[in-house]
């Protein structure tokens, strides 16, 4: 079976306190409503481009030794301003994978389980090499600094992973990828907002009741369906209150649902892959085929979906 062999991740140098970001800003807000409200303290904001966010993710994943190996490069994005060329074909250039080819993915904040179903069904083309799997997020270049109500929320920052191909699926794998249309444009980027911006508009009320009301059900269905008992839950990282909500309507031990959105804020396709590798590097998650895990993604179109399969 296909196997995750190693995860990476980057953030970038510019740490944003809650208190910075209200000084550089000037919303109307303050320390604690953020962290009540979200469960926010900090967030890494890029001076860096959105592609040397990736590439510097990528080459914390792949050895030198492994990138005339890569096969596949699918990366998952929602902020980056060019049509094209593509993250992932800017990526293979940049690093030197000069046998590979990809494409990206735009699913927002579920866009690393969208890149992950595609990628692990790819992938059992190639009974060798490896397949580079990326969320790259650059978010700070898509909010308005006046809407408090998007601007406190979001982080920059890549994070991924590297299968080793064998011509099959990933260890038990199984998923539900899910949509519906956003009626009331509840997460939309208007690209009409200036010449060179496009800048992300979020009606908060009705992405809560989406989680509530499609997510959560959904998930707690998908772990019953196919008998689940896992390690962790490595949800979307949108806000504090959900995950707590998770670990209520599930009914699962606090340990088992992690959370890093209190230091880097929402990184919509990037927060599972952040995520992973941090659990990783704390030695939690051993990438040994042993321990099964369950990813859930979910934001814009509306769209979501959950994944399971052993690491």
């Amino acid at each position: 079976m296909g196997h995750i062999i190693q995860t990476g991740s980057f953030l970038p140098g510019n740490k944003i306190t809650n208190d910075k970001l209200i000084q550089r800003t000037q919303i109307d807000s303050n320390d604690d409503w953020i962290q009540q409200r979200t469960g926010i303290k900090s967030r890494y904001w890029a001076e860096e481009s959105l592609i040397s966010l990736g590439i510097n993710a990528a080459k914390k994943i792949v050895q030198s030794s492994q990138l005339s190996d890569i096969k596949l490069v699918v990366v998952a994005s929602m902020s980056s301003y060019l049509p094209t060329p593509s993250l992932a074909n800017q990526l293979i250039a940049a690093i030197g994978a000069e046998n590979a080819w990809g494409f990206d993915i735009n699913g927002a904040c579920s866009g690393f389980v969208m890149a992950l179903e595609v990628a692990n069904a790819l992938s059992q083309q190639y009974t060798e090499g490896y397949t580079l799997v990326l969320g790259i997020e650059k978010m700070s270049q898509i909010l308005n600094p006046d809407d408090r109500s998007t601007i406190i929320l979001f982080g920059d920052g890549a994070g991924g992973l590297l299968i080793e191909n064998n011509g099959k699926a990933l260890p038990e794998f199984c998923s539900q990828q899910l949509a519906q249309a956003d009626s009331e444009r509840a997460i939309t980027v208007d690209v009409s907002y200036c010449q060179n911006n496009a800048v992300m508009e979020m009606k908060g009320r009705e992405v809560f009741n989406f989680v509530m009301r499609q997510v959560i059900p959904t998930l707690k269905d998908f772990i019953e369906e196919h008998q689940l008992s896992f390690d962790y839950l490595i949800a979307h990282q949108a806000n504090q209150r959900l995950l707590d909500l998770m670990e209520q309507k599930l009914s699962i031990e606090k340990e088992k649902i992690p959370s890093n959105i209190a230091s880097v804020a929402n990184l919509s396709a990037a927060s599972i892959p952040v995520l992973l590798d941090k659990l990783v590097q704390e030695k939690k998650v051993r990438l040994e085929g042993k321990q099964q895990v369950v990813l859930t993604g979910f934001g814009a179109g509306l769209a979501w979906g959950h994944q399971s399969f052993k690491l």
